[in-house]
């Protein structure tokens, strides 16, 4: 039996596009029937498919250890010429057979040179030589599965309601009614805005949850998996499902033919405002550090396209966006975060060998537009709480860790920010119990002040001197800005009166801000601003502090660490959730 593996596709309509993530040298015509991937060339056209999407990953594939024979089907009618290639990292491009079309051909090709494989790209190119339909084409074995998944796909949602309406019913137009996939994938929201109308989204189950966050939702997600008995494998995705259908066909089939147990399928993560920019394609964390791997890559080159599939650094976690896994390597369940880190410690503590691959993809707004002061409590709680569970938990680069981020806010006048920091710092000296009494989130995230933001049409940026590169500093000049605290401690007839525009990630930011008493930012690729006003009692008042919660946390590190270490399996616990929801209000049911 022939099983497909990865089947070419053009872009979805409605998804963030980028033509050269698809085809070369531009997107061919599409048939009339939108819903098909059937694609037409005029004579003398010829497409490429070494692409981010379409070219199939030699040594992802081969790592699964259960694809021993590959296979190259292709459908299509007209007059021309289908080759097949290969690229090695090296960048040598080899033919490896070629098939003239007469008429219509429906074939499917053994690749022989399969077995001797070992990394590169295989892809192929149509040449018209009169008018060409390609109605499909995908790389397929005849090798039989490892093992059958029953997935469950698990969907976290809160008050998104038309994003994830929009999103299974494009999902189930396009996977929940082909008799391949219906009986072997499911999706199982969990609602924790608890405001879901279970008939607008056709072929999923909605179960309403109380809301204890990301972290709550999947964790829910995984207890009705495990509790059914009937699922292999889960598969974490957020609520937008802001993907190609393809990407969860893939993820389906590398699932099957993966003899590794702890295998951790992680998509990469793309920046939908530059839909060819990598924001993370696998991750790291080590010193409290949370590292994106591949950040920033480009997937339009076809060579970025072989050093992607490189592995870089040592990935041990996969963001909760797109992640699938095995449901019989889980050993430990989501810590109660709410959000932010819990798919890090998740990882680390399930031990993943994490895989990402070309082409299993979603798209999500940068990570740097979504910081505010509020994502910076919880982000910064999450570090030094896993730093001190699963990493060396030092006193000393725990502090450094935190300092930095404090001061790198206070010394650029994001007050707001620099006490939301402050305030993590303080929650997680207090010791894991803070987490149990604090599963409910929203009442402590009232203590959290939000930067102001608001919406400029894009002729401000244009007309406004911002600045987005920091520019050379003088030595002298370096140390006045460390001597007066970047500025907090100039008279006042030094300070300048006029606004300074500045991008809020600028290189050299704290040296374009210096000497200006009112700063305006720009947040990361959007059309948003903010205002920042430097204010010495404010800034002394956050300093002193901060060092006081920096002395108590020197005296009781060692306690901390402990009673964090010493409760960590508890609080990860599959028991520990379970009683959650036991006690959860009656309100709150399947459909």
């Amino acid at each position: 039996m022939l099983t497909v593996l990865h089947r070419l596709i053009l872009p979805t309509e409605g998804l963030e596009q980028c033509d050269a993530m698809y085809a070369r040298p531009a997107l061919p015509e599409r048939v009339a029937d939108t819903s098909s991937q059937a694609f037409r060339l005029q004579a003398g056209q010829t497409f490429t498919f070494d692409t981010f999407y379409n070219a199939f990953s030699v040594k992802k594939w081969k790592q699964t250890g259960g694809v021993s024979r590959l296979s190259l089907s292709v459908h299509i009618r007209g007059q021309g010429e289908v080759t097949l290639f290969h690229r090695s990292t090296a960048d040598v491009v080899t033919p490896l057979w070629s098939k003239e079309i007469e008429g219509e051909i429906r074939c499917s090709e053994e690749i022989s040179a399969w077995p001797a494989l070992s990394e590169g790209l295989l892809y192929f190119s149509v040449t018209a030589k009169a008018e060409c339909t390609v109605e499909t084409a995908y790389f397929a074995t005849y090798s039989p599965m490892v093992q059958v998944p029953q997935l469950g796909v698990v969907i976290t949602h809160f008050n998104r309601q038309q994003y994830v309406r929009n999103s299974i019913q494009r999902v189930q137009k396009a996977l929940l009614q082909d008799p391949v996939y219906q009986d072997v994938i499911h999706f199982i929201v969990i609602d924790n805005s608890a405001n879901l109308d279970p008939a607008e989204v056709p072929g999923a189950k909605v179960i309403k949850n109380h809301n204890y966050g990301g972290s709550g939702g999947f964790a829910r997600g995984l207890l009705y998996l495990q509790e059914q008995g009937t699922f292999t494998h889960c598969l974490f995705m957020d609520d937008d499902i802001s993907c190609e259908v393809e990407a969860i066909r893939r993820c389906y089939a590398m699932l099957a033919y993966s003899v590794d147990k702890y295998i951790g399928l992680a998509g990469t993560l793309l920046d939908d405002h530059k839909p060819w920019s990598v924001q993370e394609k696998g991750a790291e964390f080590s010193g409290g550090v949370f590292r994106p791997l591949h950040e920033g890559a480009d997937v339009r080159p076809v060579e970025n396209l072989l050093k992607l599939e490189q592995d870089i650094g040592k990935p041990v976690y996969g963001g909760w966006w797109f992640f699938a896994f095995r449901l019989d390597a889980v050993s430990a369940y989501p810590f109660p975060f709410f959000v932010r880190g819990d798919d890090a410690l998740f990882g680390l503590m399930n031990h993943f060998n994490i895989v990402t691959v070309n082409g299993i993809a979603c798209f999500s707004e940068h990570f740097l537009s979504k910081e505010s002061a509020f994502t910076r409590y919880l982000g910064m709680r999450a570090s030094l709480a896993i730093y001190l569970m699963a990493g060396q938990g030092r006193t000393l680069p725990a502090l450094k860790m935190m300092g930095l981020a404090f001061l790198w806010c206070a010394l650029s006048c994001r007050y707001q920010s620099a006490h939301a920091i402050l305030l993590a710092f303080q929650d997680i000296s207090k010791g894991p119990d803070f987490w149990q009494q604090n599963l409910d989130f929203m009442p402590i995230a009232k203590r959290i002040q939000k930067e102001t933001l608001q919406r400029k049409d894009l002729a401000y940026f244009q007309s406004m001197p911002f600045r987005y590169e920091g520019k050379p500093e003088t030595r002298i000049r370096k140390y006045i800005r460390l001597i007066t605290l970047n500025g907090h401690l100039l008279p006042q007839w030094c300070l300048r009166k006029m606004p300074v525009y500045v991008g809020e990630y600028t290189r050299g930011l704290l040296g374009l801000i210096f000497s200006y008493q009112h700063i305006v930012y720009s947040k990361y690729e959007t059309q948003d601003i903010f205002e920042a006003h430097l204010n010495r009692s404010q800034f002394f008042s956050l300093l002193g502090a901060f060092v006081k919660a920096s002395l108590a946390f020197i005296l009781r590190s060692s306690v901390v660490r402990r009673s964090y270490r010493k409760k960590l399996l508890m609080l990860t616990s599959k028991a520990f959730w379970q009683n959650i929801y036991r006690a959860q209000p009656k309100s709150d049911s399947d459909h």
